[in-house]
């Protein structure tokens, strides 16, 4: 199973549950934002260099302006020190690949001492027959592994500096060490972005993931940020895109009302202790707020932050981050669970 939540719950964390939901539910009917509660889950950023170049990825891409850094362990402990009582879903992941910060295993461990459900998000590339055993002692409760194509081909067409031969490598190696050592954890979800060059591969890839071990197996739409793009690479199967294109321009197909439950369950903080609205805020412009000399909840709490819910409880489509969002929209097609 890849989550049992009542195991992360704990009383102060229901109540906090409720505080969410129904002071989210208010602000919709008020039209205003009412916080009563914190996040439930976090993103938090372990660093944002990254050892690939993928053509939608501002990090690999190097046109982030924010500057380029790794979260200090310290920093880690104390944020996850200030939000356990209430949050208990850590990603360990937003722009980069997390396995280049060294410290990422103790930060893992770190959150699992608190009871706190841990995800990490990797291209594998730094997961080989050297170092698994120290992946799996220090395994998070969910490994993505992203894999975005069969063959050198299909995978180097995005994965760009990779090969489809050491994140197979790495994959394998992992799973195969797991099951040796009779270990549960990391449960290893293969993730596959469709594209126009792979989508003719989508049948072959649950033999793969079967052949592999892989837990589950998820299909995932691209995002794209150019009309140029979304011409490269949106599938053919309109059924695995979240857009449509109309009269030469890209749109999503989710419509884009007035609110978001992002804004109140959820926080995403870079590594250097930037607090964003969401994950589609990649290259912090909408910061809401620091963290360097103030708690996540002075933050969470501040003007700032309230002005933004506010500004997506009045007009939405005027943000410009909002209108590639996907919140509402089902963006895991397909899986499957051995």
């Amino acid at each position: 199973m890849e989550i049992n939540i009542i195991k992360y719950l704990s009383f102060k964390r229901i109540i906090n549950i409720n505080k969410i939901v129904i002071s989210f539910l208010l602000s919709r009917i008020l039209r205003r934002p009412v916080v009563w509660g914190m996040p439930v889950s976090y993103s938090i950023e372990p660093t944002n260099h990254c050892n690939l170049k993928c053509p939608e990825c501002p990090s690999g891409l190097g046109t982030l302006t924010r500057p380029l850094g790794l979260l200090k362990l310290d920093d880690f402990k104390n944020l996850i020190d200030q939000i356990k009582d209430t949050g208990f879903y850590v990603q360990l992941f937003f722009q980069g690949e997390p396995y280049i910060n060294k410290n990422l295993p103790q930060m893992i461990n770190y959150a699992r001492g608190k009871n706190i459900y841990s995800a990490v998000s990797t291209n594998g590339h730094f997961v080989n027959e050297k170092n698994v055993d120290i992946i799996l002692d220090n395994a998070p409760d969910k490994l993505i592994f992203s894999i975005d194509g069969l063959d050198e081909e299909s995978y180097q067409n995005y994965r760009i500096g990779g090969t489809f031969k050491q994140a197979d490598a790495g994959l394998r190696s992992l799973l195969a060490r797991r099951k040796e050592l009779n270990k549960k954890l990391p449960f290893v979800e293969l993730q596959f972005i469709v594209m126009k060059q792979n989508e003719h591969q989508i049948k072959d890839l649950f033999v793969y993931g079967k052949d592999v071990g892989a837990d589950k197996v998820t299909l995932k739409t691209m995002q794209v940020s150019s009309f140029q793009n979304a011409l490269r690479f949106l599938p053919e199967n309109n059924k695995f895109s979240r857009y449509k294109i109309e009269d030469g321009d890209v749109k999503i197909k989710s419509k884009l009302k007035n609110h978001c439950f992002a804004l109140w369950r959820t926080s995403v903080i870079t590594w250097d202790g930037k607090v964003v609205p969401c994950c589609f805020d990649k290259d912090a412009i909408f910061t809401l707020g620091e963290l360097n000399g103030r708690t996540f909840n002075e933050v969470w709490l501040s003007n700032e932050y309230m002005q933004f819910r506010n500004a997506v409880l009045s007009n939405r489509k005027g943000l410009s981050m909002c209108n590639n969002c996907t919140e509402g929209l089902k963006i895991n097609i397909l899986h499957i669970e051995n």
